[in-house]
């Protein structure tokens, strides 16, 4: 797999949606799925039976 190519691509898409939509740069977010399940976990009690 060429990844060059790909991550080229996936940002030349990006940036043209964040023209497209006319999203500011600090409305932009670095979110992973580590930090969101993280976040989400910490939201909700657990109850165990």
């Amino acid at each position: 797999a060429n990844f060059k190519t790909k991550y080229k691509t996936y940002f030349n898409i990006l940036y043209l949606k964040i023209k497209e939509y006319n999203i500011l740069l600090s409305n932009t977010y670095n979110i992973d799925k580590k930090g969101f399940l993280i976040s989400i976990i910490r939201r909700f009690k657990r109850v165990f039976s």
